[in-house]
């Protein structure tokens, strides 16, 4: 381990929180490491688990003095780990890496052992691993021996946390239920667990800082903008890449460092390690393109080959001066593999997975020596892809600088879809809740208004009263007339009432506060002293004090700067007065109230107009379209979370975070009902990709209904829920109803074999209607949901 403070900290914080879990006692508690890739890591993970023994043993006053150890790594990286570790525990320690086959089985895992497990072999029931047999007791029956007879908690080590939140989380989940570790470390650059019992975070700029990794990755540096058509894109994207390794060579060659920069260069599909045909057309292009134009080729050595029918030239391929300089590859080199001279990475693919590009971007971070070089292209990583902007998405764990972004679900091969009538609403402009061009015009007309004479002489008293009531210093004065006489005319009208000469725009600094640390209140009435604000804070205050008015807008066009250069127009056509000084007059305490009033007035006027708009253009903006199981759907990764659900018509199933307790309930019963149903699917709630009917709601506008559940029978019949509370949404619930109870008539007029309504839990069972509702409480005459008889 290098001398990194960071990475002494982190060994320690580790092994205090691990000690202190262990000594409250309990069991699965949760202990998050998070680390930059190409922090160290799996090194800091084997000093950890070191210090743990070694504090365990230092004295009489630990619950436990001996601990065993499971590291469990998903795919290969076990193997990978457990050579790591081997050679850093070779002399002097007590603890001994072993492999299941290593193990005295019948003795359990003995004090100081870490066993290496990967993950694809204990989250499946039919493993060898996890079954009982003559030859080979199970890895949960180990795990009782070592608890039981050996009296050892266990500590368990699961790398890369982030890959245990696949498909197989809950199954794996459940493994872990059943070894029942005392504590669990956590480790991965971007973890998923949401709640733990402790956290130790390394951030990237310490790693930085240590000059372990790149300062930052650019992506798509000098890519021409005229580039449109598609081969001319691939070639332009090869030679950029190219181009930009071997000035990297030159760079290091002109250092006098040996290093022979490396170009990854990534096949489309990253979930399916076997070549597709859109795979096969790409690498022969890819091949082509580096013989005839660099002649790099695997018959040279230039070329090294990773995929799964072919392995070229990977002996030492990791050597700072090995000769390749080109590495084509696919989904396996993207966890685990450790080449600190990989330098540029080219992704022709659509990426469908955060954590996977985060592993494959992490791959071009590590600095070769663990040093910065005085040429700064050094420092940097380079990425090129053809992905839309749109579709780049890497957590901002691993990089801050790209949005974290959304998972993927698939449909399920060969599903037995359907095809529903929908609708969306086209949402034109009049429809959309826009802050237009035409408010410029309302809140001019209401200036006019407002600034009048009456508006003048109203008040108790003046600003030069308030301002002697106040013992300020300075007493507003009249500005210098000007030219414009109805300019002049209106900054005598408004004198009384309004502060045209606003020296500073005035912030109270709190000052000598003390208060304990944590959740409260605090006054700093009498406890402040007042800094004039720049003139850049006076923009920024100036801007977050408007936002106020039109936080109801939609953001996509900037409202707040709209309606900011509508009002600075304003104030500089009646009074005179540009940019800063009228910011600071609109900012001027005496004047807030009285701006504040303005803008109300005419945003009322200008929001009752839009709505006018919008209730003429929405009979007009509901279209039709079919509507089927989509071929894959994107979730946000902040505001759903990864479930269990074998049926769902897309997997994995993600479910909303904010989920109500009816559509969580009913979720689980169609999974309880399985042997019935062919598929489910829960539907989004907003846009015209998702089902949605349409209805008309208690104002009497027509609005798409979202249908929470399509779910199709083995009969094929196909059922429509809507889950709610009893009594929920009273005022367009049974609207709903109605209106989906309407559109089944229909629709099974041409054919279809439709049921469904809103569903209510009633006891032990789902109730629905098949007639029209008034209220959703009633549950007279409403049948119960028996899938057996449905499905007959």
């Amino acid at each position: 381990m290098k001398d990194f403070a960071y990475q002494q900290d982190a060994v320690r914080d580790l092994t205090q929180k691990v000690a202190g879990l262990l000594n409250e006692g309990g069991s699965r508690r949760k202990v998050v490491f998070e680390a930059p890739t190409g922090s160290g890591k799996t090194v800091m993970a084997c000093h950890t688990l070191a210090s743990i023994v070694d504090t365990l043993k230092s004295d009489g006053t630990n619950r436990y003095e001996d601990v065993a150890f499971i590291w469990f790594a998903p795919r290969k990286l076990h193997l990978q780990s457990y050579m790591k570790l081997k050679g850093a525990f070779s002399h002097g320690r007590e603890l001994r890496p072993v492999m299941f086959d290593d193990l005295e089985q019948s003795e359990g895992i003995q004090p100081g052992e870490i066993l290496f497990v990967n993950w694809e072999s204990v989250n499946k029931d039919k493993n060898i691993m996890v079954r009982e047999s003559e030859a080979n007791a199970s890895l949960y029956e180990i795990c009782r021996r070592t608890r039981e007879q050996n009296g050892l908690p266990i500590i368990a080590i699961i790398d890369e946390e982030h890959m245990f939140w696949s498909k197989t989380a809950d199954k794996s989940g459940a493994v872990l239920d059943r070894i029942n570790p005392t504590v669990e470390i956590r480790i991965s650059a971007t973890p998923k667990t949401m709640r733990s019992d402790e956290k130790v975070r390394i951030g990237r700029d310490k790693v930085i800082a240590a000059e372990m990794i790149k300062r930052e990755v650019v992506l798509n540096p000098e890519l021409d903008n005229g580039i449109t058509d598609e081969t001319t894109l691939n070639n332009h994207l090869m030679k950029l890449a190219l181009d930009k390794r071997d000035q990297l060579a030159e760079a290091y060659k002109k250092l006098g460092v040996n290093i022979n920069p490396l170009l990854l260069i990534q096949l489309p599909n990253d979930q399916k390690e076997t070549m597709t045909a859109e795979d096969n057309a790409i690498a022969d292009f890819v091949r082509q393109y580096l013989d005839t134009m660099r002649d790099i080729t695997v018959e040279n050595g230039r070329l090294a080959v990773w995929l799964a029918g072919e392995k070229s030239n990977l002996a030492g391929l990791e050597q700072p001066d090995n000769m390749a300089q080109v590495l084509l590859f696919k989904e396996a080199i993207a966890l685990g593999w450790d080449c600190p001279r990989a330098a540029v990475l080219l992704i022709f693919r659509k990426l469908s997975s955060d954590q996977f590009t985060i592993q494959t971007v992490g791959r071009i971070l590590r600095m070769p020596e663990q040093h910065h070089y005085t040429d700064d292209r050094l420092n940097v990583g380079y990425v090129y892809t053809d992905i839309a902007k749109e579709k780049i998405n890497i957590v901002t764990t691993d990089a801050d600088y790209i949005k974290k972004y959304a998972v993927v679900a698939v449909r399920r091969p060969e599903l037995n879809n359907v095809e529903l009538k929908s609708v969306y609403s086209e949402r034109p402009n009049d429809t959309r809740n826009y802050f237009g061009p035409d408010f410029r015009k309302i809140l001019y007309e209401e200036s006019e208004k407002f600034w009048n004479i009456e508006q003048a002489t109203g008040g108790l008293f003046s600003l030069a009263e308030l301002a002697a009531m106040r013992g300020e210093d300075e007493a507003p004065k009249p500005l210098p007339e000007t030219e414009d006489e109805q300019i002049n005319e209106n900054r005598r009208r408004v004198a009384n009432v309004l502060r045209l000469d606003v020296p500073n725009v005035n912030i109270p600094i709190p000052k000598d506060i003390h208060f304990q640390n944590e959740v409260q209140t605090i006054s700093v009435d009498g406890q402040s002293v007042k800094f004039a604000r720049t003139a850049a804070e006076i923009d920024r205050v100036f801007i977050s004090e408007i936002s106020k008015y039109v936080s109801s807008f939609e953001n996509k066009n900037n409202p707040a700067d709209k309606l900011a250069g509508y009002l600075l127009e304003t104030i500089a056509d009646f009074f005179g007065i540009f940019d800063t000084d009228a910011k600071k007059v609109f900012l001027y305490h005496d004047n807030r109230p009285k701006f504040d009033r303005l803008l109300r007035i005419a945003l009322e006027r200008y929001i009752k107009i839009r709505e006018a708009k919008r209730q003429r253009a929405s009979a007009r903006a509901m279209k039709e379209f079919q509507w089927s199981v989509p071929e894959e759907r994107m979730y946000e990764d902040e505001t759903h979370h990864l479930k269990l659900a074998d049926n769902h018509a897309l997997q994995p199933f993600f479910e909303l975070n904010t989920a109500s307790t009816p559509e969580k309930e009913f979720a689980d019963f169609l999974e309880e009902n399985t042997e019935y149903i062919d598929w489910w699917y829960k539907n989004g709630d907003k846009g015209r990709q998702h089902y949605a009917i349409e209805y008309t709601d208690e104002a009497g506008n027509k609005t798409p209904f979202y249908v929470d559940f399509v779910i199709r029978l083995k009969n094929g019949k196909i059922m429509l829920f809507d889950t709610k509370s009893p009594g929920s949404e009273p005022l367009t619930a049974h609207l709903k109803h109605n209106a989906l109870n309407a559109y089944i008539v229909e629709e099974n007029a041409k054919g279809s074999s439709l049921v469904g309504g809103v569903i209510v839990k009633d006891g032990m069972n789902w109730v629905w209607s098949r007639y029209t509702i008034e209220n959703t409480v009633d549950h007279t005459g409403w049948a119960y949901l028996d899938f057996k008889q449905e499905n007959s």
